[in-house]
């Protein structure tokens, strides 16, 4: 069989490859995409920016979930795959993504996610505490106003009662992100930083950390941290790609179908509060519960 363009080289170069490929196919989908919109949306360059400010505007929102779909597969998904094919002409098994694992691991996953809420939802409200030093001021405003502008985002996303909108939503925001940024992420990153590093568990982290900070939400930084880190060891443990895949599209997915549910009136509940609990047994409890489902998916890979 033919060698992979790529194939040989280093750690390190691969890394660095990956990252300058993964920018220039978010660079090339992003003008494709802007000048794709223009004749989509009936609108000039200036045009289709300018509805892109118009909050409120129904037309304006469409936008948004067009570019958001295709900045999925323009950064999280299409990149991935390609490198997979250049470093082993292989995409899929580069990806891990040529194995799924059995239905009992997804069943320990679907608890895990649920179990682990209100600790997760805890390392949110102690995330929410941080304050930066006055000096800090102009950085502490900016990261403010970051998570403001991404909460309102998701709010807008999450907005309406229609269920193609519901369906929609699922697709955009359940399912592309969890295959894109797990592709890109742990497919990609995590198995990168660990043939550098030659520690899979400093790469977890480092990964972990990166899956964070990518959202912009420094105020929610550390709960997804602990996603992410969760998410690689999901990875590194089952062998398979599609299992933190469902892991992460069940996390989105429930915030979905609670803000679906909140719109229609059926409950009163808010999706960022979905879990949350100020309970302190509660909250160590779902930790040790966390902690035991990951347990067993480590003993599966044990075993």
């Amino acid at each position: 069989m033919k060698q992979a363009l790529f194939a040989n080289l280093t750690p390190f170069s691969r890394l660095v490859f990956a990252i300058a490929l993964t920018f220039s196919c978010f660079i090339l989908f992003f003008f494709a995409s802007l000048l794709l919109a223009m004749p989509l949306f009936h609108a000039s360059l200036t045009g289709t920016l300018e509805i892109l400010n118009q909050t409120g505007n129904p037309k304006a929102l469409a936008l948004l979930k067009y570019f958001q779909v295709t900045q999925s597969f323009g950064l999280f998904i299409i990149p991935p795959i390609l490198i997979g094919y250049l470093f082993e002409r292989n995409s899929w098994s580069y990806l891990h993504a040529n194995s799924t694992g059995s239905g009992n691991l997804y069943f320990i996953v679907f608890l895990l996610m649920f179990l682990s809420l209100p600790f997760i939802n805890w390392l949110v409200d102690i995330n929410g505490m941080m304050k930066l030093p006055a000096f800090l001021k102009g950085v502490e405003d900016w990261m403010k106003t970051a998570e403001e502008q991404a909460g309102k985002l998701t709010d807008t996303f999450l907005s309406g009662k229609s269920f193609s909108n519901f369906l929609f939503n699922i697709f955009m925001i359940g399912i592309l992100p969890a295959v894109g940024e797990e592709f890109m992420f742990r497919g990609l990153l995590q198995k990168l930083l660990k043939g550098w590093l030659k520690n899979i568990h400093l790469a977890i982290f480092i990964t972990g950390f990166l899956f964070g900070l990518m959202h912009l939400q420094f105020y929610g930084l550390l709960p997804r941290m602990i996603l992410g880190v969760i998410f690689g060891y999901l990875f590194y443990w089952s062998g398979s790609i599609w299992v933190p895949v469902f892991a992460h599209f069940i996390n989105n997915s429930a915030a979905i179908i609670i803000s679906y549910l909140a719109n229609l009136g059926l409950i009163s509940q808010k999706y960022q509060d979905f879990g949350s609990t100020s309970n302190l047994f509660l909250i160590l409890l779902s930790m040790l519960m966390t902690f035991s489902c990951l347990f067993m998916v480590y003993r599966r890979k044990a075993l």
